[in-house]
């Protein structure tokens, strides 16, 4: 049981490992127990997840996980030896483990808005994303009805124009109409 905040400090992968069962996000060697998300945040995660694996069941190529179950490895700061965060959507042409091994991220990560500030969102996981090397990051406002679309250039994301359709450009022939998503928030 955990009594104390020197109890969640997580310096290694062993101590990450005996964190108990729950959602689990290591930033600064904090580790950080992430809540389950509202029910409309999930019905946009089930829409965007299903739009998403028809268009990749079709190309024949790729996988759409709902990172509940699997975490993106972040070049740790300098109080620990490993940082991860959790998505809310991973999009990969090869199937992850528990983790994703680092140097060998997802193509394409997604984070929906719980907040229509998403600070989080659009500063720290922005910059651990981009340490990541993942090739491009989408941020979905349901409040806006929007998706911001993020690039990797020379190690920083650039905001690229959002098409409509939705088109990826690190996975190849993955377009998707948000629009369709977008409905289950009617």
């Amino acid at each position: 049981m955990i009594a104390s905040i020197e109890d969640v400090m997580i310096l290694t992968m062993a101590d990450f490992e005996r964190l108990p069962e729950g959602f689990w996000e290591v930033v600064d060697g904090r580790a950080i127990l992430l809540p389950g998300p509202e029910f409309r945040h999930q019905k946009l995660t089930v829409a965007l997840a299903l739009e998403l694996s028809s268009t990749l069941k079709a190309l024949g190529t790729g996988h759409v996980v709902p990172t509940v179950s699997v975490g993106i490895p972040v070049p740790p700061g300098v109080r620990s030896e490993i940082q991860i965060r959790i998505p809310d959507l991973v999009v990969s042409l090869h199937e992850p483990d528990k983790i994703f091994e680092a140097g060998a991220p997802p193509e394409l990560v997604i984070e929906i808005l719980s907040t229509r500030r998403g600070n989080v969102e659009r500063t720290q996981k922005l910059d651990d994303y981009s340490r990541a090397g993942i090739p491009e990051y989408w941020i979905v406002n349901p409040f806006e009805c929007a998706v911001e679309v993020y690039l990797l250039k020379d190690g920083d994301y650039e905001l690229a124009p959002m098409p409509n359709p939705l088109r990826s450009t690190a996975i190849e022939g993955l377009v998707i109409d948000v629009s369709n998503v977008w409905r289950v928030l009617d």
